[in-house]
């Protein structure tokens, strides 16, 4: 992957954007400085501090030692951040050519930023989820802790079909005694009849 060119405005902000960081050398010549890539590695652990070991990156001065920190750097860090430099963009930096560390710094600034969003979203999720436990944990005590909740529903639904059955007998009884009374009143109004039949016969 050989990197695009840089505008005007996007090296000026790669250059301010140096600045505002706490590197270990003071920016000079920033293609001398950056080309033995300890000072890329102390950028990624300023952001990712768990993704770079920064003994591992000595400042050197023979392009050997800089070419294995280009390429401890390509295999342990940029390949967690998601790419990897060509070897014609290494050998750019390490040469010194205009432009080439700038252009890298730039594509590392924004897979920085892109890391770090990921890294933001993941924790949101796992707190989130953290939460749904808790929730659930929660929940489940409640549970535990309340002895209504913890019944036997098989018991409690037996009782209410005994009592259901033990209405059913009690409204068949009562219905029992209105056909019985209802009978009573039919007899004594047959009484009543017959009396005053009686009564009438005898005027």
């Amino acid at each position: 992957m050989d990197l695009p060119p840089l505008s005007e405005l996007e090296l000026q902000n790669i250059y301010a954007w140096l600045d505002k960081l706490p590197l270990s050398r003071a920016k000079k010549n920033i293609q001398r400085d950056f080309a033995d890539g300890a000072m890329v590695a102390e950028i990624v652990y300023h952001y990712l501090p768990k993704l770079v070991e920064k003994h591992n990156y000595p400042q050197a001065h023979s392009v050997q030692q800089k070419q294995y920190n280009w390429s401890t750097l390509n295999l342990k860090v940029f390949k967690k951040l998601g790419f990897q430099l060509s070897k014609n963009d290494i050998d750019s930096v390490i040469a010194c050519s205009p432009e080439a560390i700038e252009r890298v710094l730039k594509f590392l600034q924004i897979k920085i930023e892109k890391y770090l969003e990921q890294q933001k979203e993941l924790e949101k999720k796992a707190l989130e989820q953290q939460k749904q436990q808790q929730y659930q944990q929660q929940q489940k005590q409640q549970v535990q802790e309340d002895p209504l909740q913890n019944q036997d529903f098989g018991l409690i639904l037996a009782e209410k079909n005994q009592a259901i059955t033990e209405l059913k007998e009690t409204v068949e009884i009562l219905q029992l005694k209105v056909k019985k009374l209802e009978q009573l009143l039919q007899i004594k109004d047959n009484k009543i009849q017959g009396l005053v039949n009686q009564l009438q016969g005898k005027q």
